[in-house]
């Protein structure tokens, strides 16, 4: 057995609402028209080439959600860029308007929190980020009017936008596989069977290279062939450092 490892994006409508300014206004609830929704998402399992893409103009806007719930409720990892501020909280709040019960919980591996954590990139946004380390990027849309012609339910519009929905799901992933030396992944072995493996990618391929030091003890240091650091203990379990 493998964790299940989702990657996944979102795009949604912005707010329609009455205005009276066009800078600077303060808008109340009262004057929106029409909140924000889930137009569509693009979904990747790690190990597998298909994209799945659902939408409200290619699928029923309820059986949008309801594959969104059930490609949630298999994972046991989801790989997002600001998916935890952005992408899970509409999702959720999709789910419970469609009277939906919580999906099976799973493990974050936000991209975007990682970065501004741990790295001092000039920019945190996506395509930035791919672009310094040469990876395919994201699509160039002319977003403004891309959006407004989805909205109107154009369907050039509609192909172009879920070429972009799709892209940033490869992107995503690209990143994750590019980073995942650096991350601190749940340990694999939790699923194998097996917890001696590296705990990001479960090789068995791990060269020891001394010992790694807390303020309370020593533990054998070794490095796997995926780049991964991980300690291992006196049972003989590896632990990410």
């Amino acid at each position: 057995m493998r964790p299940r490892v989702l990657t996944l994006d979102i795009e949604t409508s912005p707010h329609l609402a009455y205005t009276y300014d066009l800078y600077d206004a303060r808008i109340t609830p009262d004057k929106i028209v029409t909140p924000s929704r889930v137009l569509c998402w693009a979904g990747k399992w790690l190990g597998e080439s298909k994209v799945h893409f659902y939408s409200e103009y290619h699928n029923d806007p309820g059986e949008m959600i309801q594959a969104a719930w059930t490609f949630l409720n298999e994972a046991d990892v989801l790989i997002t860029y600001n998916g935890v501020r952005f992408d899970v909280p509409h999702l959720m709040r999709s789910f419970i308007e469609e009277g939906m019960p919580p999906p099976s919980p799973w493990i974050d591996l936000d991209l975007y929190l990682i970065n501004r954590r741990r790295y001092k990139w000039a920019s945190n946004r996506l395509g930035y980020i791919t672009e310094q380390l040469e990876l395919p990027t994201k699509l160039q849309t002319g977003v403004s009017q891309l959006w407004k012609k989805v909205l109107e339910e154009d369907d050039r519009a509609w192909q172009k936008f879920k070429k972009y929905n799709c892209q940033d799901v490869i992107i995503t992933e690209l990143l994750y596989r590019t980073m995942a030396p650096w991350i601190k992944h749940p340990h694999v072995g939790l699923w194998t069977g097996d917890q001696s493996t590296c705990p990001a990618c479960g090789s068995t391929k791990l060269t020891p290279t001394g010992l790694t030091y807390t303020r309370t003890g020593a533990w054998m240091k070794s490095v796997c062939e995926c780049g991964t650091w991980c300690k291992v203990l006196a049972n003989g379990k590896t632990r990410p450092i």
